[in-house]
């Protein structure tokens, strides 16, 4: 999937992974079970299957389930949509893990990371089996892609599985993409497989890099961006939204939410470890329409900014003492 069909839910399409030899589970494992390995295994077990059976070529999930999470029935209208992030939630789930906050955007997972104190980001981080790698692109600021580490090869290499991948090039729509894409691994060679890294052979052409692995947790938060702040984005925000999106600013996150109800968007800043009042502010701006912000000194955070966008490209930000960040247009949907 190309970067111009970056949509409101959704963050990219994939990269991939070399296949390890397929298993079937008949039972999800349980909680108490839950794996980096089982996680693992139960992804290179979906290798080779698409969407579901809403797909050009119908298949079962090795659950016996007939998409991975809404991968069939998540997009507009109740259709098909970009659905790496539903295959590594359909994992994590499947396998015992939390998967609170995870949503269809592959940047979901890197505010989870972010919440649960699971986001690597170093360079020298050694990935694990049931890891999810996290993709952003050099030529913007968005998280395109998440896939699962199936695999740490004994030549330092890593095997990854990553759902919506090579559906058809140029594909019109959400649909059509998402109907024509499989399951398909590759392997990450040991000097490509770093934090900041631009794999090779993960869709180069778009300028795929490593932002982060984010490790899963059988407990956790999937609200609070950092454990010195009582309040989440979603509460924040108020009910029926859910995070779409994050930008680190250092001291605090800006999260762009959405409400699929009322087709409205809210950013709001939340400080990382409020220690009292400072220069904090958030963002929201429609293609074509009003923009708001809520510049102020805040302990906690700065918003909530909503406005409602159903049908255009957002622009969004915030700042939290000097650093500021503003976002492309984008979100479109």
């Amino acid at each position: 999937m190309k970067l111009t069909h970056v949509l409101r839910r959704i963050a990219g399409a994939a990269a991939a992974a070399v296949a390890l030899g397929l298993l079937t589970f008949t039972t999800a494992p349980s909680a108490s079970a839950a794996t980096g390995t089982s996680a693992a295994t139960l992804a290179a077990a979906n290798v080779g299957k698409t969407a579901g059976t809403c797909a050009n070529t119908p298949t079962y999930n090795s659950l016996g389930g007939s998409q991975f999470e809404h991968s069939c029935a998540g997009g507009y209208s109740g259709g098909p949509e970009y659905w790496c992030a539903d295959f590594v939630q359909w994992v994590w789930g499947n396998s015992g893990f939390y998967t609170g906050g995870l949503t269809a955007a592959a940047a979901s997972f890197q505010t989870y990371g972010q919440n649960n104190g699971t986001l690597h980001t170093s360079a020298s981080y050694s990935p694990q089996p049931g890891d999810a790698v996290v993709y952003g692109s050099v030529h913007d600021t968005e998280i395109h892609h998440v896939g699962i580490v199936t695999a740490v090869n004994s030549d330092g290499s890593i095997t990854t599985a990553n759902g919506d991948w090579n559906g058809t090039p140029g594909a019109g729509s959400m649909a059509e993409y998402a109907v024509s894409s499989k399951v398909v691994s590759v392997t990450i060679s040991a000097s490509e497989k770093a934090v900041g890294k631009q794999p090779s052979n993960v869709d180069p052409a778009d300028g795929y890099y490593i932002v982060g692995y984010t490790t899963p947790t059988t407990s956790g938060s999937g609200d609070n961006p950092l454990p010195g702040n009582p309040y989440g984005p979603r509460a924040v925000c108020g009910t029926g939204f859910g995070v779409i999106d994050s930008h680190d600013l250092g001291g605090a996150t800006v999260f762009l939410l959405y409400n699929a109800s009322s087709g409205s968007n809210c950013v709001v800043t939340l400080a990382a470890n409020p220690a009292g009042a400072v220069a904090m502010n958030a963002t929201l701006s429609v293609q074509g329409g009003a923009s708001l912000g809520n510049p102020g000194s805040f302990t906690y955070y700065a918003g909530p900014v909503t406005l409602p966008a159903a049908g255009a490209c957002v622009k969004w930000g915030g700042s939290f003492k000097s650093t500021s960040w503003t976002s492309a247009w984008s979100h479109c949907g």
